[in-house]
């Protein structure tokens, strides 16, 4: 077996059960929807090849017109990676918060960077920078923007991918899934799918403290790729039974505990997704199978969430204390170099 291209790679990411998350003599069991498996290593692999797809089918692109998007850095990797092998020219705007990892990938795939420096007076990029992704596409001949905020077709790209993947990976048993809010899509995919199948099934709906997807007032946090000044198109609020908004610090705690524990490196998403999904299996009665979509892998985080300097320097430095706290036989001299 071999795939003809990058894109038929895309989807099929395994489920992993979560041993320290998991509670046997209650029987809750905890499994984590591995997206960093996508070639792209997200979660926004899917989003993309949908919005690609309908484009094409929609407005008959050829190679050589160009595609712009507004990301926070995973849409402009699988964007780039998926425009590189379609002929499409990429213009990807980003923000200072996206991770320089993420911006060398999508130059790396042939695509240019739109850099928005300066915030609204929100404290938030995010709204310059759709104005911006709006503002190229109207401007230049052959173009055009996918909008992911508001686009429906990445809801679908999550409820005919995402969502029948986990259903039958537990022959149909999900009676909850928690899901970072993101930009709504891959949480309301998901969450319709389920729900079509079994109105029971708990939908938990994740974003950072500052976020305003499902409500409140903004304010800047540290979690990339995750979290609006705004409240998307996509978002469907009426699948989402509960609510759940975590901090910086307990997002990054996760990350750094998830690596210890579980062997996994994964982004600030994933690691607010395991806090929020921590405080719900506290108070569930069992027996029940729990879902955590983990959107994308840590490898773009490295100077960020996994470097202790970065963390003390945004006055994060109790995310280290609490990490040693809770797994003390896992201390080690950050002094020390390993040669």
């Amino acid at each position: 077996m071999y795939a003809n291209s990058v894109a038929e790679l895309i989807g099929n990411t395994p489920l992993i059960s979560l041993k320290t998350l998991s509670d046997r003599e209650r029987g809750i069991h905890v499994y984590g929807k591995l997206e960093c498996h996508n070639p792209g290593y997200s979660i926004k692999d899917r989003s993309a090849l949908e919005l690609l797809n309908r484009a094409e089918r929609d407005h008959g692109m050829q190679p050589g017109w160009s595609v712009v998007e507004s990301t926070s850095g995973n849409m402009g990797h699988a964007l780039a990676m998926l425009c590189a092998t379609r002929g499409y020219h990429f213009i990807c705007v980003l923000d200072p918060k996206t991770p320089k990892s993420n911006v060398n990938l999508v130059h790396a795939f042939g695509g240019q960077v739109e850099m928005v420096e300066k915030p609204d007076e929100t404290g938030s990029y995010q709204r310059k920078r759709i104005a911006v992704a709006r503002s190229i596409a109207s401007r230049l001949p052959d173009c055009i923007n996918l909008d992911q905020y508001n686009n429906p077709a990445a809801i679908d790209a999550h409820y005919y991918s995402t969502g029948p993947e986990i259903f039958s990976q537990l022959a149909g048993r999900v009676d909850a899934v928690v899901s970072s809010a993101s930009t709504g899509s891959h949480l309301s995919g998901v969450a319709r799918y389920l729900k079509e199948r079994n109105p029971e099934t708990r939908v938990l709906g994740v974003e950072p403290q500052g976020s305003v997807v499902f409500g409140g007032t903004f304010r800047p946090f540290l979690q990339n790729g995750t979290g609006l000044s705004f409240q998307p198109g996509n978002i469907r609020t009426d699948s989402v039974d509960e609510v759940i908004k975590i901090s910086d610090h307990d997002a990054f705690v996760s990350c750094r505990r998830l690596a210890l524990d579980e062997g996994l490196l994964l982004g600030g998403s994933s690691g607010s997704v395991v806090a929020a999904a921590r405080r719900y299996i506290g108070g569930m009665s069992g027996p029940a199978n729990v879902v955590l979509l983990l959107a994308d892998s840590g490898l773009k985080y490295l100077d960020t969430v996994y470097d202790d300097h970065w963390l003390r320097s945004h006055q994060l430095g109790g995310v280290i204390e609490d990490v040693l706290k809770q797994s003390p036989s896992r201390h080690r001299d950050t002094s020390q170099t390993c040669l």
